[in-house]
C-alpha cells in the first residue's frame, strides 16, 4: 500500500512540474490572466475526480460488489483497483466542462494537461508491473514504458510546439492524447486475449473503441484534415 501511494504522488509531482513548464510563459493563458495557482488548484481537482473515476469504472466493470461497502471503494489504498481509462477520461471530461464553465481557454489548458499525463504515465506502468510483481523484462511492460517515454518527447518536442506556432489549433494536442492512449491500450488489452476473445476479452475495450473513434473524428474535424485531403492540387 505504501509503494502505491509513492508512485501516486511521484506521478502527481511529475505531472504537476510538466504543467508548470508548459504554462508558465504561455501566452494565451497570460492573456486570460490564468495564473499558476489557478492552474494548480484546477489541476489537484481533476486528479481528485480522476482518482473517483478511476475507481468507479473499475468497480462497474470488474467488481460491482464494492459498491455494497463504501469503506471498500473510498479505501483503494488498502483494497486496490483502478481503471486507468475511467480516470483519465473522466478526468479530462471533468476539466473541459470547468474550463468552459469558468470561461478558461479550455483547449489550451486541455493540451497542457494531457500532455503532463504522457509524463507520469511511463512510471505509473513502471509502479504498475512491479507492485504487480509481474517480469519488467518481458515484451508488455517494456513496450509501454517506452512507448510513453516516447510519446511524451515527441509531444513536449514536436506536438506542443506546432501548438504554440498556430499550426495545430487549442485542443488538437488533447485529442492526439486521446487517440494515442485509447490505440495503444486497446492493442494490448487485443493482443494479450488474443486466444480467447480478442476484443471483448476486457470490459473497457468497447470504451476504448470509442473514445478512439470519437476523439480521431473530432481532431480531423476540428483541422479540417478532410478538406485537406480533397483541395485540388
Amino acid at each position: 500500500m505504501n509503494f502505491f501511494i509513492i508512485f501516486l504522488l511521484l506521478g502527481l509531482f511529475l505531472s504537476l512540474f510538466t504543467i508548470y513548464y508548459l504554462s508558465r510563459d504561455d501566452l494565451i493563458l497570460l492573456r486570460k490572466d490564468v495564473t499558476i495557482e489557478r492552474i494548480f488548484n484546477l489541476a489537484f481537482t481533476t486528479f481528485l475526480v480522476g482518482l473517483f473515476f478511476a475507481r468507479l469504472s473499475y468497480a462497474a466493470l470488474y467488481s460491482t460488489k464494492m459498491f455494497l461497502n463504501p469503506l471498500i471503494f473510498f479505501l483503494f489504498p488498502y483494497f486496490p483497483g483502478l481503471l486507468l481509462t475511467g480516470g483519465i477520461t473522466g478526468g479530462l471530461f471533468f476539466l473541459l466542462l470547468i474550463s468552459k464553465s469558468k470561461n478558461l481557454p479550455a483547449g489550451r489548458i486541455f493540451d497542457i494537461f494531457s500532455i503532463s499525463l504522457l509524463s507520469s504515465l511511463s512510471l505509473g506502468y513502471f509502479g504498475f508491473f512491479l507492485l504487480s510483481r509481474q517480469n519488467l523484462f518481458s515484451a508488455k511492460p517494456i513496450f509501454l514504458i517506452l512507448i510513453y517515454i516516447i510519446l511524451f518527447y515527441v509531444f513536449l518536442k514536436y506536438i506542443h510546439q506546432y501548438l504554440l506556432k498556430g499550426i495545430l489549433k487549442d485542443g488538437s494536442g488533447g485529442l492526439l492524447f486521446l487517440i494515442s492512449f485509447s490505440a495503444i491500450s486497446l492493442a494490448v488489452n487485443i493482443i494479450d486475449k488474443f486466444k480467447s476473445n480478442p476484443f471483448l476479452g476486457r470490459p473497457e475495450n468497447p470504451i476504448l473503441f470509442v473514445i478512439l473513434i470519437i476523439s480521431a473524428a473530432a481532431f480531423i474535424k476540428q483541422e479540417k484534415l478532410i478538406r485537406i485531403i480533397r483541395r485540388p492540387r
